[in-house]
């Protein structure tokens, strides 16, 4: 059966996937009480139209909150609000801790409150996403931000996944964090990153995961800054170290789209078969080594997943 899979999605893909959504933006401050702290937040979800302050679209979406690296403005990440958002997330970016001394687990707590604030909002009949949130959250983030996701995430049971692109070790320690997670985890890691190697960071962080279901993908050739968009201040540091990134920026951001986006379909939005889908792929990709720990959903047959998923082929073609 897996021999067809490369024509397949030729044949599926305009009957499987949804129209897309078109992308909002809204530049919205939460007030968290319990701190008294601002929190300056930049806003990306489904709309009418698109384009910033446009209305909500209808329905009701899952919610992506993603820490931004140390020093990388939250436009670094346009490559991921231009693929989920119209795939149906929220995205939103906290804009603090954006300076040169950034307080790791302000950002941490900053991260956690975002995914309250963004649930309460479903509730609150002045807010723009007044009845458009679902109550199903991932915690993310890249470099510094991903091991601010973890300390947010760290006990934390109002959310259902964190996925991670490079996670760095923080302070306080994002590893000592990874080990009081609660939900499925995702960590992604560049074979070639010289910024956080992932012996130091991305490593130690999946090994000290306890949650029975998680996963590492480390992408061949994959660099550090090549999870977000073209960036100086990250583009320099990666600059002063080797290796440097043996595949292209668009090659690695397929390879975290295509994970991630099964992995989020499943566990933000209930796909069942988006989760056999990423374990089988994980299992025959040629783009990166993968480890999980995770099991197939009773009632969803592997062997289909092998034949009608769009997606999960992509992982299966080398370069």
């Amino acid at each position: 059966m897996r021999t067809f899979t490369l024509l397949l999605p030729l044949v599926f893909a305009f009957g499987v996937q949804a129209q897309p959504y078109l992308i909002g933006s809204r530049n919205i401050t939460f007030y968290d009480a319990l701190r008294d702290r601002d929190v300056p937040t930049n806003l990306y979800y489904p709309a009418v139209t698109a384009g910033n302050n446009a209305e909500v679209v209808g329905g009701a979406f899952p919610v992506l909150v993603i820490g931004h690296g140390f020093v990388m403005s939250t436009d670094a990440y346009a490559n991921l609000w231009n693929h989920f958002v119209p795939k149906g997330y929220i995205v939103a970016l906290p804009t603090t801790e954006g300076g040169f001394a950034p307080n790791h687990g302000t950002f941490g707590e900053d991260i956690a409150f975002l995914a309250q604030a963004l649930q309460a909002a479903n509730t609150e009949a002045a807010s723009p996403f007044f009845s458009h949130v679902l109550p199903s959250t991932a915690l993310m983030g890249h470099s510094m931000g991903g091991g601010a996701s973890l300390l947010g995430a760290a006990g934390n049971t109002s959310i259902q996944a964190v996925v991670d692109l490079a996670p760095a070790e923080t302070n306080p320690s994002a590893i000592a964090a990874a080990a009081e997670v609660l939900v499925p985890t995702l960590i992604f890691a560049g074979s070639n990153d010289c910024v956080t190697p992932i012996a130091d960071h991305a490593g130690p962080i999946y090994a000290a995961l306890t949650v029975p279901c998680r996963a590492f993908v480390n992408i061949s050739g994959g660099g550090h800054c090549f999870f977000a968009e073209n960036n100086f201040n990250c583009a320099f540091g990666e600059f002063t170290c080797s290796p440097s990134p043996t595949i292209t920026r668009p090659q690695q951001h397929d390879v975290v789209n295509d994970f991630a986006g099964l992995w989020l379909d499943h566990f933000l939005k209930g796909d069942q078969q988006a989760f056999a889908d990423v374990l089988d792929s994980m299992a025959l990709t040629s783009r990166a080594v993968c480890t999980n720990t995770c099991s197939i959903p009773t009632g969803v047959d592997e062997r289909t997943s092998s034949t009608w998923s769009v997606h999960p082929c992509r992982p299966r073609i080398d370069w």
